[in-house]
């Protein structure tokens, strides 16, 4: 390269400088990188792990991999996992937040156990939660919101195997309250599923006849929705969630007189 042509490129590189400072492009890149060599790479991540940690966890007890009662030790879960005990530890604790978790004191973390006291007060919850978001989302509540409901319950029938099951019928329900736009609601909603559909999932896999009477009271709540009847859709809801209610605690109580 001559001197003429080398002085002739570091002309153009500053005048494309100047260009890109002036129109502050350049100035927003600089603050940008700025920005970025303050990011605590190793805190990303940690949380990311943590993340990775808790939806294997929670999917296992979900599942009913891990069934209630049982001991999470961290040690075990971190060499199978190859992580650190650190992301465990904040993984538990997320867990322990969402109600599936609990923290024993010379035990460590377990489990979380309801008591039939609680699952029913969780479920007369949920009648009240679901009626509301429902009756809201019924008005504005479209023909394609209610054909995947329609598909999510041909899945629960057809294809779903018990492990299945939950996640579907979270789907189910969460399709039909979206339209409510009530996204705080429905955040509490999900932590409740979660909790008692492990128990209500063990239920379901009992009897053939608990999963046909649950589609059958599905596709009633769908038809009731479609003809945007929200008192009636509202009353088929309530009295479904009081049936599995229902089925569930004498189910829990017959194992506990056999136990006996």
């Amino acid at each position: 390269m001559t001197l003429w042509t080398h002085q002739l490129l570091l002309r153009n590189v500053e005048y494309w400088i100047l260009y890109y400072f002036r129109a502050g492009i350049l100035r927003r890149f600089v603050r940008l990188l700025h920005q970025v060599g303050k990011i605590d790479m190793a805190q990303i991540v940690r949380r990311t792990t943590t993340t990775i940690v808790a939806d294997e966890l929670r999917k296992r007890i979900l599942t009913g991999q891990l069934n209630e009662g049982v001991q999470v030790k961290q040690e075990a879960i971190a060499n199978e996992l190859g992580v650190s005990r650190i992301p465990v530890r904040e993984a538990l604790r997320q867990l322990e937040a969402e109600g599936l978790i609990t923290l024993v004191s010379h035990k460590g973390a377990v489990v979380t156990r309801l008591e039939p006291s609680e699952i029913a007060e969780l479920f007369e919850i949920r009648i009240m939660l679901e009626n509301w978001l429902f009756e809201k989302a019924i008005a504005s509540i479209t023909e394609e919101d209610l054909q995947k409901a329609e598909l999510l319950i041909s899945q629960m029938r057809d294809e779903a195997s018990i492990q299945e099951w939950g996640t579907l019928n979270w789907k189910f329900h969460e399709t039909l309250y979206r339209s409510a736009q009530k996204h705080a609601t429905m955040k509490i909603l999900r932590r409740i599923h979660d909790n008692i559909d492990r128990y209500v999932r063990l239920q379901i896999a009992l009897t053939q006849d608990s999963q046909k009477r649950a589609h059958k009271e599905h596709q009633a709540i769908v038809d009731a929705a479609r003809d945007k009847n929200p008192k009636v859709a509202a009353a088929l809801l309530a009295d479904h969630i009081n049936h599995v209610k229902d089925q569930l605690l004498e189910s829990i109580g017959n194992k506990k007189s056999d136990a006996d």
